[in-house]
């Protein structure tokens, strides 16, 4: 899968969101880690600027995605920073050690199309993270790619071109097709496009998998607000599991 178009955008798109997930992630490691954090995991870390935030928090990240063009990005984001960046997969990575903490934000997980990929990946992390620790991540849920992608199509306008997000449901997936116009000095413009498909994955799936690969469920939020359980219209869902000795 392609990232050379959202890659450049995608700190425009998502930017001011970091800050608060950043936090999130720290109240959750200080909330239900029963050991010391001090390692931690950014898996499919994308630009690399979550990564970055924790590391001025004070926490050694390894941060690791299969997309050469994020990883790019991410160098950029953390340079001179405490960050391992790994150009890896997460259905196959391979760490130096263990780690107390693991995350995987902004939906990632959905990009996963089948159980056993999902087993796969819940199966490694338990592997490299040591029990007490805490694994969390993000979902999109089956109501958010069904309905509000949709059929939908989103405008992202820059001072240097436009981004179009047409949505193509499927079975329990959403296609996404991106079309960037990039403005030229004489005023033309050239396009440039990527597909990306997100999968549905049933919270019973979620779970099923935790206990499968000795994990316990501690918390499924709305969003990341720990004040919110999850709704019948809740956009994402966030799952924070601790690691069983």
């Amino acid at each position: 899968m392609s990232y050379s178009v959202i890659a450049p955008l995608y700190d425009r798109i998502n930017g001011d969101q970091y800050p608060a997930y950043a936090s999130f992630l720290q109240d959750a490691f200080r909330r239900y880690a029963q050991i010391p954090v001090c390692e931690v995991l950014d898996m499919g870390c994308g630009t690399g600027r979550i990564a970055a935030l924790l590391a001025d928090a004070g926490y050694d990240l390894v941060a690791l995605d299969n997309s050469p063009e994020m990883l790019n990005i991410a160098r950029e984001h953390n340079a001179g920073k405490n960050t391992l960046l790994l150009c890896q997969d997460m259905r196959s990575f391979e760490l130096y050690g263990t780690v107390q903490a693991v995350y995987s934000s902004f939906d990632c997980l959905n990009y996963l199309r089948t159980t056993e990929e999902l087993r796969k990946v819940f199966s490694l992390v338990h592997l490299y993270l040591e029990p007490g620790g805490v694994f969390v991540f993000d979902v999109n849920t089956r109501y958010r790619l069904e309905t509000v992608f949709g059929e939908n199509t989103f405008s992202y306008e820059f001072g240097d071109g436009l981004l179009l997000w047409r949505n193509e449901p499927g079975k329990r997936s959403c296609r996404f097709v991106l079309d960037w116009f990039e403005e030229q000095e004489d005023g033309s413009y050239l396009r440039f496009s990527e597909t990306q498909v997100e999968y549905v994955h049933a919270p019973r799936t979620l779970r099923s998998l935790a206990a499968e690969t000795g994990f316990s469920v501690e918390a499924v939020l709305s969003g990341t607000s720990f004040d919110a359980q999850p709704e019948e219209h809740a956009e994402k869902e966030s799952y924070i599991l601790r690691r069983l000795p």
